[in-house]
């Protein structure tokens, strides 16, 4: 009896001095599929990001703003691998405002980044992928046009919007 008592508190102690000291589990290259916004104060000001996820019929439809209420560091989300992605990023600077619209395919496994620098007073998207051996490329994202009328659809085409 005493024996089983001293067993069973051991084991108690034991996950209690674990529970409290979690270590954060390493991703391993491959095994997951993000986004990243690179975020900083004077790029971000009053900025928005949202996805949506292409529902094969050349639509989607975005969900709220995922950028944090402060900007102060880059933003990663795991996003679904395997599927063609439409964003919507937009920010304001000084003199303009950007609001763009696009669609990429994101690879299971891959990290993307997903940069909105104003260039000669435009506008201009840019898409980087990391594979999982650490190459980096530079990928083209398609147009995409939203919905004035409803804001959360997007679609590949404008007619089909409506």
């Amino acid at each position: 009896m005493f024996r089983k008592i001293f067993v069973l508190s051991l084991i108690a102690l034991t996950v209690a001095g674990c529970a409290g000291t979690k270590a954060p589990v390493a991703r391993k290259p491959g095994s997951f599929t993000s986004l990243t916004f690179p975020v900083s104060s004077d790029q971000w000001r009053n900025g928005q990001a949202q996805l949506a996820i292409n529902n094969k019929r050349g639509c989607g439809e975005f969900a709220g703003n995922i950028l944090p209420a402060t900007a102060d560091k880059d933003f990663t989300l795991d996003i679904e691998g395997g599927r063609d992605i439409f964003f919507h990023v937009s920010r304001e600077g000084d003199n303009i405002s950007c609001n763009e619209f696009g669609l990429f395919y994101a690879a299971k496994g891959n990290e993307y980044t997903l940069s909105l620098k104003m260039e000669n007073q435009q506008c201009v998207v840019s898409m980087v992928e990391k594979t999982p051996s650490g190459a980096q490329n530079r990928i083209k994202t398609y147009p995409a046009y939203a919905s004035t009328v409803d804001t959360r659809k997007v679609c590949l085409s404008k007619d089909m919007l409506y």
